[in-house]
């Protein structure tokens, strides 16, 4: 079948499904026309119909009237160590989280078979090089599957040595897939919206929400609450239970690399410094060349 427009595509929908008891999975979406096209109201499908839809931006689902929403949680350290340990060692040999809680605890909380399998470890060379690299991993990419799993392709076929070489990168400038999929949500952004979350990111993480808008005040007015309420329903940024903004570590580093890509090896032709070195670097050789007068 030939669909030509958007209107006939959901004049198709409507009528195929009108009576049917569907389950829908709409994943990523960042459009209202998406919505609006596929899943325009709930009376298009038969009773019973379920209908899921993932995003980054909150406004959305608040636009399209859904009600039950859930905000998904990273993966716990258990479940990070396993996914990025079969990832990596494709299960020819991967350490499990259970064994690595296990070698943690003192020999009188153990029981007889946990005693046996304690010494079985203590016992294999591998164990603990690769437990503590992927614990690295873990660390690193803090719940987010996406990170874990590139972390792991790239420590497939790989010594420890060079797992370690691999983590010692991304810490310094972030892999290019997570980099360029993390982008997507700041991309979309205005461009006041860009220059609040690099601000955000780059200087005020864990700030107090108080002082941050004062700060921000002075270059943005009043609109930059505006600017942090967007940065909240784009999942950018969070306001925690005591008033701080927080962020995901790794969209942290997504916003310090766009500054850092400004000028890569010129830190003074960047709009924003963050680091010890890099200040220090600017102000004994007096290379600044970027100025903003706030």
């Amino acid at each position: 079948m030939e669909i030509t427009s958007v209107r006939q595509g959901v004049s198709i929908l409507q009528q195929r499904l009108h009576q049917k008891k569907v389950l829908l999975l709409l994943d990523d979406v960042d459009k209202d026309e998406q919505l609006k096209a596929i899943a325009g109201s709930s009376d298009w499908f038969g009773l019973g119909s379920r209908v899921i839809i993932t995003t980054r931006d909150k406004r959305l689902l608040t636009y399209h009237g859904i009600e039950r929403t859930y905000e998904v949680k990273g993966l716990n350290d258990a479940a990070a160590f396993d996914l990025v340990g079969w990832k990596a060692l494709k299960n020819d040999y991967s350490p499990i989280y259970k064994d690595v809680l296990l070698e943690q605890k003192q020999g009188r909380e153990l029981n007889a078979n946990e005693l046996r399998r304690l010494k079985d470890l203590k016992n294999d060379v591998r164990f603990s090089s690769y437990a503590n690299v992927l614990k690295r991993a873990v660390a690193y990419a803090s719940g987010l599957p996406l990170a874990l799993e590139v972390i792991g392709s790239h420590f497939f076929n790989k010594t420890i040595e060079q797992c370690n070489y691999v983590l010692d990168r991304c810490e310094r400038v972030p892999d290019k897939k997570i980099q360029t999929t993390l982008q997507v949500s700041f991309d979309a952004l205005q461009d006041e919206d860009k220059f609040v979350f690099l601000d955000i990111a780059c200087c005020l993480k864990g700030w107090n929400l108080i002082r941050v808008e004062e700060i921000l005040h002075a270059h943005y007015g009043n609109i930059m609450k505006d600017h942090i309420d967007v940065l909240v329903e784009k999942s950018l940024i969070k306001i925690s239970d005591s008033g701080n903004i927080t962020l995901h570590d790794l969209i942290e580093d997504m916003g310090k690399e766009i500054v850092r890509r400004e000028s890569p090896e010129n830190p003074g032709k960047r709009t924003r410094l963050w680091a010890y070195e890099d200040i220090k670097k600017v102000f004994k050789e007096n290379t600044v060349s970027y100025y903003n007068d706030i």
